[in-house]
Protein backbone atom coordinates (compact mmCIF):
# COMPACT_ATOMS: atom_id res chain seq x y z
CA UNK A 1 0.00 0.00 0.00
CA UNK A 2 1.23 3.36 -0.81
CA UNK A 3 2.83 5.30 2.05
CA UNK A 4 0.56 8.64 2.53
CA UNK A 5 2.49 11.85 2.44
CA UNK A 6 2.31 15.18 4.43
CA UNK A 7 -0.40 16.45 2.75
CA UNK A 8 -2.64 13.75 3.14
CA UNK A 9 -2.00 13.69 7.02
CA UNK A 10 -2.80 17.53 6.68
CA UNK A 11 -6.27 16.97 5.22
CA UNK A 12 -7.10 14.00 7.25
CA UNK A 13 -6.40 15.77 10.21
CA UNK A 14 -8.51 18.12 8.98
CA UNK A 15 -11.35 16.46 7.67
CA UNK A 16 -10.84 15.06 11.80
CA UNK A 17 -11.06 18.70 13.01
CA UNK A 18 -14.02 20.10 11.38
CA UNK A 19 -16.18 16.27 11.97
CA UNK A 20 -15.62 16.63 15.90
CA UNK A 21 -16.14 20.46 15.91
CA UNK A 22 -18.96 20.63 14.28
CA UNK A 23 -20.41 17.65 16.18
CA UNK A 24 -19.88 18.94 19.36
CA UNK A 25 -20.77 22.53 18.10
CA UNK A 26 -24.30 20.46 17.41
CA UNK A 27 -24.04 18.82 20.72
CA UNK A 28 -23.52 21.86 22.32
CA UNK A 29 -26.31 24.26 20.81
CA UNK A 30 -29.12 20.61 21.24
CA UNK A 31 -28.12 20.89 24.94
CA UNK A 32 -26.21 17.68 24.59
CA UNK A 33 -23.23 18.31 25.53
CA UNK A 34 -22.63 21.45 28.11
CA UNK A 35 -21.74 24.57 26.42
CA UNK A 36 -18.97 25.68 28.34
CA UNK A 37 -17.33 21.88 27.70
CA UNK A 38 -17.54 22.58 23.92
CA UNK A 39 -15.89 26.35 24.19
CA UNK A 40 -13.09 24.71 26.43
CA UNK A 41 -12.47 22.19 23.77
CA UNK A 42 -12.37 24.99 20.92
CA UNK A 43 -9.86 26.82 23.74
CA UNK A 44 -7.66 23.31 23.45
CA UNK A 45 -7.55 22.89 20.02
CA UNK A 46 -6.70 26.75 19.58
CA UNK A 47 -3.90 26.44 22.13
CA UNK A 48 -2.58 23.91 20.29
CA UNK A 49 -2.64 25.28 16.89
CA UNK A 50 -1.13 28.58 18.06
CA UNK A 51 1.72 26.14 19.49
CA UNK A 52 1.95 25.08 15.77
CA UNK A 53 2.09 28.21 14.70
CA UNK A 54 4.38 29.74 17.21
CA UNK A 55 6.95 27.15 15.88
CA UNK A 56 6.46 28.25 12.28
CA UNK A 57 6.65 31.92 13.15
CA UNK A 58 9.97 31.12 15.08
CA UNK A 59 11.88 30.12 11.88
CA UNK A 60 10.44 33.23 10.11
CA UNK A 61 12.97 35.89 10.77
CA UNK A 62 16.22 33.81 10.43
CA UNK A 63 14.59 31.69 7.30
CA UNK A 64 13.72 35.24 5.52
CA UNK A 65 17.47 36.52 6.60
CA UNK A 66 19.81 33.63 5.46
CA UNK A 67 17.48 33.07 2.60
CA UNK A 68 17.64 36.75 1.44
CA UNK A 69 21.01 36.83 1.80
CA UNK A 70 21.84 34.03 0.01
CA UNK A 71 19.87 34.75 -2.96
CA UNK A 72 21.59 37.80 -3.48
CA UNK A 73 24.86 37.00 -3.06
CA UNK A 74 24.26 34.40 -5.54
CA UNK A 75 23.11 36.27 -7.96
CA UNK A 76 26.73 37.75 -8.61
CA UNK A 77 25.64 40.65 -10.80
CA UNK A 78 23.45 43.25 -9.09
CA UNK A 79 21.88 43.78 -12.28
CA UNK A 80 20.12 40.36 -12.26
CA UNK A 81 18.63 41.31 -8.49
CA UNK A 82 17.21 44.06 -10.05
CA UNK A 83 15.50 42.36 -12.43
CA UNK A 84 14.20 39.97 -10.62
CA UNK A 85 12.91 42.48 -7.93
CA UNK A 86 11.03 44.41 -10.77
CA UNK A 87 9.39 41.54 -12.58
CA UNK A 88 8.37 40.46 -9.29
CA UNK A 89 6.70 43.56 -8.01
CA UNK A 90 5.29 44.07 -11.34
CA UNK A 91 3.48 40.50 -10.90
CA UNK A 92 2.80 41.44 -7.41
CA UNK A 93 0.79 44.39 -9.05
CA UNK A 94 -1.10 43.35 -11.77
CA UNK A 95 -2.03 39.66 -9.76
CA UNK A 96 -3.59 41.91 -6.73
CA UNK A 97 -4.98 44.73 -9.21
CA UNK A 98 -6.70 41.57 -11.68
CA UNK A 99 -8.34 39.75 -7.71
CA UNK A 100 -9.65 43.68 -6.68
CA UNK A 101 -11.11 43.67 -10.46
CA UNK A 102 -12.96 40.43 -9.69
CA UNK A 103 -13.93 40.73 -6.31
CA UNK A 104 -15.92 44.12 -7.56
CA UNK A 105 -17.14 42.36 -10.35
CA UNK A 106 -18.74 39.38 -8.10
CA UNK A 107 -19.93 42.29 -5.63
CA UNK A 108 -21.80 44.11 -8.36
CA UNK A 109 -23.15 41.04 -9.35
CA UNK A 110 -24.69 38.85 -5.99
CA UNK A 111 -25.45 42.16 -4.14
CA UNK A 112 -24.78 40.52 -0.88
CA UNK A 113 -25.45 43.91 1.02
CA UNK A 114 -29.06 44.66 -0.52
CA UNK A 115 -31.62 43.42 1.82
CA UNK A 116 -29.33 42.66 5.15
CA UNK A 117 -30.59 44.17 8.25
CA UNK A 118 -28.59 46.56 9.62
CA UNK A 119 -29.73 45.78 13.15
CA UNK A 120 -28.78 41.87 13.35
CA UNK A 121 -25.98 42.52 11.99
CA UNK A 122 -24.86 45.15 14.82
CA UNK A 123 -25.68 42.32 16.92
CA UNK A 124 -23.12 40.32 15.72
CA UNK A 125 -20.69 42.90 16.08
CA UNK A 126 -17.81 42.95 18.60
CA UNK A 127 -18.28 44.82 21.63
CA UNK A 128 -16.13 47.62 22.26
CA UNK A 129 -13.90 47.75 18.75
CA UNK A 130 -13.07 50.88 18.11
CA UNK A 131 -11.58 51.49 14.62
CA UNK A 132 -9.48 54.31 14.36
CA UNK A 133 -8.70 55.15 10.82
CA UNK A 134 -4.83 55.47 10.42
CA UNK A 135 -5.03 58.00 7.96
CA UNK A 136 -5.75 58.55 4.08
CA UNK A 137 -3.82 56.38 1.82
CA UNK A 138 -1.04 59.13 1.28
CA UNK A 139 -0.09 58.89 5.04
CA UNK A 140 -0.31 55.59 4.79
CA UNK A 141 1.94 55.12 1.80
CA UNK A 142 4.71 57.39 3.39
CA UNK A 143 4.50 55.30 6.64
CA UNK A 144 5.13 52.52 5.12
CA UNK A 145 8.29 54.18 3.19
CA UNK A 146 9.86 55.05 6.17
CA UNK A 147 8.91 51.72 7.91
CA UNK A 148 11.22 50.31 5.56
CA UNK A 149 13.96 51.72 7.43
CA UNK A 150 14.35 50.56 10.66
CA UNK A 151 16.03 52.06 13.45
CA UNK A 152 16.89 49.01 14.71
CA UNK A 153 17.07 45.86 12.77
CA UNK A 154 17.14 43.67 15.54
CA UNK A 155 14.33 45.24 17.75
CA UNK A 156 12.02 44.86 14.03
CA UNK A 157 13.39 41.39 14.00
CA UNK A 158 12.02 40.62 17.80
CA UNK A 159 8.78 42.41 17.16
CA UNK A 160 8.40 40.35 13.37
CA UNK A 161 8.49 43.37 11.72
CA UNK A 162 9.31 41.76 8.32
CA UNK A 163 9.53 44.80 6.05
CA UNK A 164 12.32 46.28 7.60
CA UNK A 165 13.64 43.26 8.26
CA UNK A 166 13.68 42.75 4.25
CA UNK A 167 15.33 45.75 3.32
CA UNK A 168 18.17 45.44 5.67
CA UNK A 169 18.83 41.82 4.77
CA UNK A 170 18.79 43.03 1.37
CA UNK A 171 21.37 45.66 1.65
CA UNK A 172 23.69 43.57 3.94
CA UNK A 173 23.53 40.86 0.91
CA UNK A 174 24.38 43.73 -1.68
CA UNK A 175 27.27 44.97 -0.08
CA UNK A 176 28.48 40.99 0.90
CA UNK A 177 29.06 41.15 -2.98
CA UNK A 178 29.78 45.21 -3.37
CA UNK A 179 32.88 44.16 -0.87
CA UNK A 180 33.47 40.70 -2.30
CA UNK A 181 34.86 42.33 -5.53
CA UNK A 182 36.40 44.38 -3.62
CA UNK A 183 40.42 44.33 -4.17
CA UNK A 184 42.00 42.69 -0.83
CA UNK A 185 39.00 41.30 0.62
CA UNK A 186 38.63 38.39 2.11
CA UNK A 187 36.59 38.71 5.14
CA UNK A 188 33.39 39.35 3.04
CA UNK A 189 33.34 35.56 1.89
CA UNK A 190 33.50 34.34 4.98
CA UNK A 191 29.97 36.33 5.71
CA UNK A 192 28.76 34.95 2.89
CA UNK A 193 29.61 31.24 3.83
CA UNK A 194 28.21 31.66 7.03
CA UNK A 195 24.65 32.65 5.88
CA UNK A 196 24.62 30.15 3.59
CA UNK A 197 25.26 27.66 6.19
CA UNK A 198 22.37 29.47 8.24
CA UNK A 199 20.27 28.68 5.23
CA UNK A 200 21.19 25.05 5.04
CA UNK A 201 20.22 24.94 8.87
CA UNK A 202 17.24 26.48 8.75
CA UNK A 203 15.87 24.71 5.99
CA UNK A 204 16.68 20.98 7.76
CA UNK A 205 14.67 22.61 11.13
CA UNK A 206 11.90 23.56 8.94
CA UNK A 207 11.92 20.06 7.17
CA UNK A 208 11.83 18.93 11.07
CA UNK A 209 8.58 21.46 12.43
CA UNK A 210 6.48 20.57 9.30
CA UNK A 211 5.95 16.95 10.76
CA UNK A 212 3.96 18.45 13.52
CA UNK A 213 1.52 20.17 10.84
CA UNK A 214 -1.42 17.63 11.19
CA UNK A 215 -1.70 18.35 14.80
CA UNK A 216 -1.48 22.34 14.68
CA UNK A 217 -4.10 21.80 11.68
CA UNK A 218 -6.34 19.49 13.40
CA UNK A 219 -6.17 22.41 16.25
CA UNK A 220 -7.15 24.91 14.38
CA UNK A 221 -10.20 23.07 12.39
CA UNK A 222 -11.67 21.92 15.76
CA UNK A 223 -11.33 25.59 16.88
CA UNK A 224 -12.58 26.86 14.05
CA UNK A 225 -15.87 24.46 13.90
CA UNK A 226 -16.42 23.92 17.36
CA UNK A 227 -16.00 27.66 18.64
CA UNK A 228 -18.26 29.16 15.60
CA UNK A 229 -19.99 26.93 14.12
CA UNK A 230 -22.43 27.46 10.81
CA UNK A 231 -24.05 29.55 13.04
CA UNK A 232 -21.80 32.66 12.00
CA UNK A 233 -23.06 32.09 8.16
CA UNK A 234 -26.50 33.42 8.52
CA UNK A 235 -26.82 36.74 8.70
CA UNK A 236 -23.58 36.95 6.39
CA UNK A 237 -24.25 34.10 4.41
CA UNK A 238 -24.49 36.19 0.91
CA UNK A 239 -21.52 37.83 1.87
CA UNK A 240 -19.32 34.92 2.85
CA UNK A 241 -20.67 33.29 -0.61
CA UNK A 242 -19.45 36.42 -2.43
CA UNK A 243 -15.64 36.60 -1.21
CA UNK A 244 -15.48 33.08 -1.50
CA UNK A 245 -16.35 32.71 -5.32
CA UNK A 246 -13.94 35.69 -6.26
CA UNK A 247 -11.01 33.87 -4.12
CA UNK A 248 -11.91 30.88 -6.25
CA UNK A 249 -12.41 32.47 -9.39
CA UNK A 250 -9.13 34.32 -9.28
CA UNK A 251 -7.63 31.21 -7.38
CA UNK A 252 -8.61 28.64 -10.44
CA UNK A 253 -9.21 30.50 -13.40
CA UNK A 254 -6.70 33.63 -12.81
CA UNK A 255 -3.53 32.78 -11.48
CA UNK A 256 -3.82 29.05 -13.42
CA UNK A 257 -4.14 30.83 -16.80
CA UNK A 258 -0.74 32.89 -16.08
CA UNK A 259 1.13 30.06 -14.60
CA UNK A 260 -0.01 28.29 -17.97
CA UNK A 261 0.57 30.67 -19.98
CA UNK A 262 3.86 32.50 -18.87
CA UNK A 263 5.65 29.23 -17.95
CA UNK A 264 3.69 26.26 -19.50
CA UNK A 265 3.56 24.42 -16.34
CA UNK A 266 0.66 22.04 -15.62
CA UNK A 267 -1.41 24.21 -13.04
CA UNK A 268 -2.72 21.22 -11.43
CA UNK A 269 0.44 19.52 -11.28
CA UNK A 270 2.07 22.58 -9.32
CA UNK A 271 -1.15 22.85 -7.58
CA UNK A 272 -0.23 19.38 -6.09
CA UNK A 273 3.08 20.35 -5.34
CA UNK A 274 2.22 23.33 -3.35
CA UNK A 275 -1.02 20.80 -1.19
CA UNK A 276 1.31 21.47 1.90
CA UNK A 277 1.57 25.11 2.10
CA UNK A 278 -1.81 25.25 1.13
CA UNK A 279 -3.27 23.54 3.56
CA UNK A 280 -1.14 25.24 6.39
CA UNK A 281 -1.85 28.46 5.29
CA UNK A 282 -5.76 27.68 5.54
CA UNK A 283 -5.10 26.59 8.28
CA UNK A 284 -2.71 29.09 10.21
CA UNK A 285 -4.36 31.90 7.94
CA UNK A 286 -0.95 33.64 8.03
CA UNK A 287 1.16 33.47 5.01
CA UNK A 288 4.42 34.37 7.01
CA UNK A 289 3.85 31.52 9.11
CA UNK A 290 3.41 29.12 6.08
CA UNK A 291 6.89 30.61 4.21
CA UNK A 292 8.76 28.13 5.19
CA UNK A 293 6.69 25.40 3.87
CA UNK A 294 6.26 27.48 0.79
CA UNK A 295 10.06 27.55 0.22
CA UNK A 296 10.13 23.81 0.60
CA UNK A 297 7.34 23.26 -1.80
CA UNK A 298 8.03 25.62 -4.44
CA UNK A 299 11.95 24.23 -4.55
CA UNK A 300 10.51 20.92 -4.81
CA UNK A 301 8.66 21.56 -7.83
CA UNK A 302 11.56 22.66 -9.46
CA UNK A 303 12.04 26.25 -8.71
CA UNK A 304 15.54 27.52 -8.53
CA UNK A 305 16.75 28.27 -4.97
CA UNK A 306 18.30 31.77 -6.17
CA UNK A 307 14.65 32.43 -6.77
CA UNK A 308 12.84 31.39 -4.04
CA UNK A 309 15.08 32.79 -1.48
CA UNK A 310 14.40 36.49 -3.05
CA UNK A 311 10.58 36.29 -4.61
CA UNK A 312 8.73 34.00 -2.00
CA UNK A 313 9.88 36.23 1.84
CA UNK A 314 9.35 39.53 -0.38
CA UNK A 315 5.89 38.05 -2.09
CA UNK A 316 4.94 36.72 1.84
CA UNK A 317 5.08 40.64 2.93
CA UNK A 318 3.82 42.52 -0.24
CA UNK A 319 1.86 39.91 -2.49
CA UNK A 320 -1.98 40.07 -1.17
CA UNK A 321 -4.21 38.81 -3.76
CA UNK A 322 -7.07 37.64 -1.17
CA UNK A 323 -6.50 40.42 1.15
CA UNK A 324 -7.07 42.84 -1.85
CA UNK A 325 -9.99 41.27 -2.88
CA UNK A 326 -11.44 40.41 0.23
CA UNK A 327 -11.19 44.33 0.95
CA UNK A 328 -12.68 45.67 -2.09
CA UNK A 329 -15.30 42.89 -1.66
CA UNK A 330 -15.83 44.05 1.79
CA UNK A 331 -16.12 47.85 1.78
CA UNK A 332 -18.99 47.50 -0.82
CA UNK A 333 -20.89 45.25 0.80
CA UNK A 334 -20.80 47.41 3.99
CA UNK A 335 -21.62 50.36 1.40
CA UNK A 336 -24.87 47.91 0.57
CA UNK A 337 -25.63 47.22 4.15
CA UNK A 338 -25.60 51.90 4.71
CA UNK A 339 -27.84 52.17 1.32
CA UNK A 340 -24.99 54.02 -0.25
CA UNK A 341 -24.74 53.80 -4.00
CA UNK A 342 -21.09 54.09 -4.73
CA UNK A 343 -20.11 55.53 -7.89
CA UNK A 344 -17.98 53.88 -10.80
CA UNK A 345 -14.91 56.47 -9.70
CA UNK A 346 -15.87 55.46 -6.19
CA UNK A 347 -15.59 51.76 -6.50
CA UNK A 348 -12.22 52.55 -8.67
CA UNK A 349 -10.94 54.54 -5.76
CA UNK A 350 -12.05 51.50 -3.57
CA UNK A 351 -10.07 48.93 -5.90
CA UNK A 352 -7.04 51.75 -5.78
CA UNK A 353 -7.03 51.85 -2.37
CA UNK A 354 -7.50 48.46 -1.37
CA UNK A 355 -4.52 47.70 -3.69
CA UNK A 356 -2.21 49.88 -1.92
CA UNK A 357 -3.46 48.99 1.10
CA UNK A 358 -2.80 45.28 0.61
CA UNK A 359 0.87 45.77 0.06
CA UNK A 360 1.15 46.74 3.89
CA UNK A 361 -1.18 44.39 5.16
CA UNK A 362 1.30 41.70 7.70
CA UNK A 363 1.49 38.01 6.79
CA UNK A 364 -0.52 37.47 10.16
CA UNK A 365 -3.91 36.72 10.65
CA UNK A 366 -7.02 39.15 10.52
CA UNK A 367 -4.44 42.28 9.48
CA UNK A 368 -6.37 42.72 6.85
CA UNK A 369 -9.38 44.12 9.16
CA UNK A 370 -6.87 47.00 10.06
CA UNK A 371 -6.20 47.64 6.29
CA UNK A 372 -9.75 47.89 5.78
CA UNK A 373 -10.15 50.91 7.94
CA UNK A 374 -8.02 53.00 5.61
CA UNK A 375 -10.15 51.72 2.47
CA UNK A 376 -13.59 52.13 4.19
CA UNK A 377 -11.88 55.88 4.94
CA UNK A 378 -11.22 56.99 1.33
CA UNK A 379 -14.54 56.77 0.28
CA UNK A 380 -16.09 58.29 3.59
CA UNK A 381 -17.97 55.14 5.03
CA UNK A 382 -18.25 54.82 8.77
CA UNK A 383 -14.49 52.91 9.99
CA UNK A 384 -16.59 51.35 13.07
CA UNK A 385 -18.31 49.28 10.15
CA UNK A 386 -15.76 46.53 10.25
CA UNK A 387 -16.94 45.31 13.21
CA UNK A 388 -19.90 43.88 11.42
CA UNK A 389 -17.83 41.36 9.88
CA UNK A 390 -16.08 40.43 12.31
CA UNK A 391 -18.49 37.38 12.94
CA UNK A 392 -16.89 35.24 9.72
CA UNK A 393 -13.25 36.94 9.26
CA UNK A 394 -11.75 33.98 10.12
CA UNK A 395 -12.71 31.48 7.83
CA UNK A 396 -12.58 34.30 5.34
CA UNK A 397 -9.50 34.88 6.51
CA UNK A 398 -8.36 31.04 6.10
CA UNK A 399 -9.38 31.38 2.53
CA UNK A 400 -7.80 34.48 1.12
CA UNK A 401 -4.59 33.63 2.72
CA UNK A 402 -4.51 30.23 1.24
CA UNK A 403 -4.73 32.27 -2.50
CA UNK A 404 -2.08 34.82 -0.81
CA UNK A 405 0.29 31.96 -0.53
CA UNK A 406 -0.78 30.09 -3.95
CA UNK A 407 0.01 33.69 -5.74
CA UNK A 408 3.32 34.01 -4.29
CA UNK A 409 4.68 30.33 -5.45
CA UNK A 410 3.20 30.76 -8.84
CA UNK A 411 5.08 33.91 -9.13
CA UNK A 412 8.08 32.18 -8.04
CA UNK A 413 7.58 29.95 -10.99
CA UNK A 414 6.68 32.99 -13.58
CA UNK A 415 9.82 34.93 -12.25
CA UNK A 416 11.94 31.44 -12.00
CA UNK A 417 10.72 30.93 -16.31
CA UNK A 418 12.11 34.35 -17.17
CA UNK A 419 15.31 34.48 -15.43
Amino acid sequence: MKRLQLHHWILIAMVLGAALGLGLNWAGVRGTVDPETVADVATVGKEVGDLFLRLLQMLVVPLIVSSLITGVTGMGDLRTLGSIGGRAIAFYLTTSFLAIVTGIAMVNLVMPGEGAELAMLEEGAAEGLVAQAPGGIGVVLWEQLESLIPKNPLAAATEGDMLPVIFFSLLIGVFIGLAEHREGSKDASVVRRFFSGLFDVMMQMTLFVVKFAPVGVFGFTLYAAAGKGPAAFKVLGWYVVTVFFALVVHATVTLPVILKTMTGRSPIAYMRSMTTALVTAFSTASSNGTLPLTMQNVEDAGVRPQVTSFVLPLGATINMDGTALYEAVAVLFIAQVYGVDLTLAQQGLVALTALLASIGAAGIPHAGMVMMVVVLNAVGLPTSAVALILAVDRILDMCRTTVNVWSDSIAAAVIDRGT
